[in-house]
């Protein structure tokens, strides 16, 4: 085996860019959490590995999470390992490397600049055959590993419960475990690094014992120490320091909080009611000048009256660790030192200064636990005072439910494999992504057709109490546009500032033009389903300004009176719309389907699923449409305005992406955009075809009598599929006429019927058959092909089980 080699050349690189590994034998998660937590706030490890966990795999693992890292684990009783990783690492669980017969845990980890296998490991006390079957194991596992990434570092790390005399001081005695491990190093080139004592005896008697392990490929690039135990664990913490880093963590960005409850209101009211808005932001007929002037004089008054300060955005305030969980940490890292020294030195002193360790671990974990009762009690009370089913008790729940941790943005990978990890270089990744989904290639194509509409629209105008009302209705936690114009100095100075805006939304419809400050909009990407490093399982959320978003509600008002009242929009749409809801069309739905099952016929539905349905809205189809629904002119012109030459940024941490212009899409946090889709899509819904918003089904069904034959049924199969084939083709030619792509792979069908034998005859769609499940995905609701919701009323009662999490986090 290798020996460890220029550590003075090591020693001279280590503070440049320092990757903090931990590994500590926890012995039970559980009853040292507080001190798990405590250490991934004071010491901030990118990655702490626990052995010796000791507790079965919760079905909500949010109570053990912690805010800034995320938790990989294999929970296993009387053993089990996991670890802790912040949210700036980029790691990728190997799981088909692990098996349910052991405590071992694989990641790879990519720094950006090299990557680095991790193995974790706890070995239990086991027969000698279990020692060779694991280190066997291990062996295999890990050429496989390395065949898959030869130029990856390979570290194996944890608790082996092993012996060595050429590893162990002061132990003497080389045991079978011991002997497998060595050998285990020995076939993939590893190195020992750990070499003193890491358990730390209970008994005076008894010898202290090098059991927690950390073996590499490259120890030229680790640096050893060992350190107290976290907790009342008998086993130390070893840290690893190593040089293969991610790159530095950019500067914080920085954002500006308004004080509000400290503002003065009535002088900025007086502010704004006194100021000459005609002769200083309406000295043009230019409506994007006019919105910028208005801009500036807001922001002027806003620091005039509301105390502000710039703070840093990634401040991640921890309320429980106060000033005595520091002092009772520091209490035992001292004590321990001391001990450690006199037990090196053989000091008849030891034994005492053992016991005021033990002393200073139990008084640790008492003030940890203490702190952290105080604060879950505060939750409590602050629960409690909430209205129960308000928005702010919700949101608190919320938090408290997921222990306070927000979803980790790690590094991003890129379509050429490098990694994205500073916050910039992640918004540009983002921005790039989210602008190539908003663009279409009509490569000269005509839009459709449309004939228009009988009943006309009334031309549009804007009246100063329609404003005033809209304004006094904000929702103060809506959060500001690009502009930094914020709602609640909206709503609060309503009456002072709705004649301006009024005069400057005349402005703007009578023109025909949207001010361009309004057409640039703030994304912020939210996470789906799959990886988090993958920027595709993310989905852009629009923030645009709320003077534009007045504009719009006063418009969207006038313009939902019109279509509702002259019955424009299709019955068949559910979405969007007063005084309809998805229970409403679930009871359509289940109350069709059930009644071809009460008179012994079937029906058989096919889900349809868009393509970025609201992003690739193409804006020449959806304008050649206006018309048909009788909007006048002006107005028409102003939405063609209103969705031409947008821009999008995407921002991230305090810092923002490039400006990327788009040319498709109703963006999601418009006012507008959801009675645009509703038009976009409207001639979508023919008989037969039922929809909510995006989400479109198609369906067919027949009735039989309890005593059809065989051929009579499936007659009646067939001519039900030949029509909903029919059907199907109808909106594959919408699509094609609209620019419209579904995602043929992940449509679903589903035949509702009570009867034996079943349908074979599969549906077609673009060509492509359209299998045939056992239940139907139906508006967050599973159905089954009987319509019995028992899989759908299980699914809902586990995650109400969990809910019921947030009680026993704030009782007292």
């Amino acid at each position: 085996m290798r020996t460890h080699k220029n550590k003075r050349r090591y020693t001279q690189r280590l503070h440049v860019l320092p990757l903090k590994v931990h590994l500590s034998n926890i012995r039970g998660l559980h009853s040292n959490l507080e001190s798990v937590h405590h250490h991934l706030e004071t010491e901030k490890p990118q990655l702490l590995f626990l052995t010796e966990t000791q507790i079965r795999c919760p079905a909500d693992t949010a109570y053990l999470s912690y805010p800034g890292y995320s938790l990989e684990h294999r929970f296993i009783p009387r053993a089990g390992v996991c670890v802790y990783v912040r949210d700036d690492i980029c790691i990728k669980r190997l799981k088909h490397l692990e098996t349910s017969s052991y405590s071992i845990l694989w990641v790879l980890v990519d720094t950006g600049q090299e990557k680095i296998l991790y193995a974790c490991v706890y070995r239990s006390h086991s027969g000698d055959v279990e020692t060779t079957q694991l280190c066997d194991h291990l062996t295999l596992t890990a050429d496989e590993a390395r065949e898959r990434y030869p130029s990856a570092q390979l570290v194996i790390l944890g608790d082996f419960n092993a012996h060595h005399q050429e590893w162990l001081y002061p132990y003497q005695v080389t045991d079978h475990a011991r002997r497998e491990v060595r050998k285990l190093a020995l076939t993939l080139d590893l190195t020992q690094l750990v070499n003193c004592a890491t358990r730390v005896p209970d008994v005076d008697s008894h010898t202290a014992n090098c059991l927690d392990l950390f073996l590499t490929t490259d120890p030229d690039s680790h640096s050893i120490t060992v350190s107290a135990p976290l907790g009342t664990s008998d086993h130390c913490l070893v840290k690893s320091i190593s040089v293969c880093s991610p790159p530095e963590e950019a500067p914080c960005g920085l954002r500006r909080v308004w004080r509000y409850k400290a503002a003065d209101w009535d002088e900025m009211r007086h502010f704004f009611s006194s100021y000459p808005w005609r002769e200083v932001c309406f000295s043009s007929d230019d409506p994007s000048s006019c919105a910028e002037a208005i801009t500036a004089v807001i922001h002027q008054g806003m620091e005039y009256f509301i105390p502000y300060s710039d703070v840093a955005t990634n401040g991640k305030a921890r309320p429980w660790f106060d000033a005595d969980c520091y002092r009772a940490e520091a209490e035992k890292r001292t004590a321990y030192t001391a001990w450690a020294e006199a037990r090196a030195h053989k000091s008849p002193n030891s034994r005492n200064l053992k016991k005021a360790f033990n002393q200073a671990t139990k008084s640790c974990k008492r003030t940890l636990r203490r702190a952290k009762f105080n604060h879950i009690s505060h939750i409590g009370a602050k629960l409690a005072s909430y209205p129960s089913g308000s928005k702010a008790f919700w949101s608190l729940a919320k938090a408290a439910e997921s222990n306070f941790c927000r979803p980790s943005l790690p590094p991003l990978l890129r379509a050429d494999g490098s990694l994205a990890h500073s916050a910039k270089e992640k918004a540009d990744l983002f921005a790039s992504l989210f602008t190539e989904n908003s663009r279409l290639d009509a490569a000269g194509k005509a839009p459709p057709i449309s004939t228009r509409a009988d009943c006309i629209m009334a031309e549009v105008r804007i009246r100063q109490n329609e404003i005033l009302k809209i304004l006094q209705t904000l929702d103060v936690n809506k959060a500001s546009g690009p502009d930094g114009v914020p709602a609640i100095v909206l709503r609060t100075c309503a009456l002072e500032l709705s004649p301006p805006l009024t005069r400057l939304y005349r402005l703007s419809l009578k023109t025909g033009k949207v001010p361009k400050s309004w057409k640039l909009a703030n994304v912020q990407p939210v996470p789906k389903k799959g990886s988090r490093a993958d920027p595709v399982n993310y989905r852009p959320i629009s923030v645009t300004s709320i003077l534009c978003k007045t504009m719009e509600r006063a418009l969207n008002n006038k313009l939902l009176a019109h279509l509702e009242g002259n019955d424009l929009l299709s019955d068949r749409q559910y979405g969007f719309r007063q005084n309809r809801s998805t229970g409403d069309l679930l009871v359509y739905a289940t109350h069709i389907w059930s009644e071809a099952i009460d008179k012994h016929g079937e029906a058989l539905a096919v889900s349809l699923d868009i393509s970025k349905a609201f992003d690739r809205v193409w804006h020449a189809s959806l304008i050649s449409k206006l018309p048909s629904y009788g909007i006048p002119p002006g107005l028409c012109a102003w939405i063609s305005d209103f969705l031409n030459e947008r821009s999008i940024r995407v921002v991230l941490d305090g810092y923002s992406s490039d400006q990327k212009a788009i040319d498709a899409g109703v963006p999601q946090g418009l006012v507008l955009s959801a009675t645009l889709f509703l038009l976009h899509i409207n001639d979508l819904l023919v008989p037969g075809t039922f929809g909510y918003a995006d989400d479109s089904t198609v369906t067919d069904r027949y009735f039989s009598s309890a005593r059809a034959s065989k051929d009579v049924i499936q007659s009646c199969r067939e001519e039900m599929v030949s029509r909903l084939n029919v059907a199907l083709q109808a909106v594959s030619e919408w699509g094609d006429a609209n620019l419209v792509t579904f995602n043929a792979t992940k449509t679903q069908a589903c035949v509702f019927s009570s009867k034996r034998s079943p349908l074979h005859l599969a549906p077609t769609f673009r060509n492509v058959s359209v299998e045939i499940t056992d239940s139907l995905q139906l508006l967050g609701v599973e159905l089954s092909s009987n319509l019995n919701f028992g899989q759908h009323i299980e699914s809902k009662a586990k995650t109400a089980a969990k809910k019921l999490g947030i009680l026993s986090k704030v009782r007292r």
